[in-house]
């Protein structure tokens, strides 16, 4: 009984530390983080379709067995360690890709995009590409 207790309240500390993001404060979010303004509408599509603008989403299984992290989806077979220690090409733990501070996410998100584009994401080529993109005049550029 004890142990359901702990696993509930762990439960909603982590649900508690999890944030989703206004379009807006994404946009806010993005622009602090050095996203060019001239690609911000296919970065909010891009976050909007692989995470809903949520900071805590670790994906299923992926069919190698990897997952993904983050507002990003970023993904753990080439970007991010899943161990306690930092690595792989982001040199970053998994895990700091799940906070509400998105400057190693956004960092990590950079690289990708430089290294392969916008086709790295799924999300991106099947619900951006080619079709409209999300609406963010409204955002006040600060």
């Amino acid at each position: 009984m004890k142990w359901a207790l702990f696993l509930c309240a762990l439960g909603l500390f982590l649900h508690c530390e999890a944030k989703q993001l206004s379009r807006c404060e994404l946009v806010r979010e993005l622009r602090k983080n050095g996203f060019p303004e001239n690609k911000m509408r296919d970065w909010v599509c891009l976050v909007e379709n692989e995470s809903s603008r949520r900071t805590d989403i670790v994906s299923r299984p992926n069919s190698d067995g990897s997952r993904d992290y983050g507002l990003f989806q970023i993904n753990d077979r080439y970007w991010c360690s899943s161990t306690s220690q930092p690595g792989k090409d982001c040199n970053v733990t998994c895990k700091q890709l799940l906070s509400d501070n998105i400057s190693k996410s956004a960092a990590c998100a950079k690289k990708i995009y430089q290294r392969h584009g916008f086709d790295a994401w799924y999300g991106w080529k099947n619900n951006c590409r080619s079709k409209p993109l999300p609406d963010i005049s409204s955002c006040k550029n600060k």
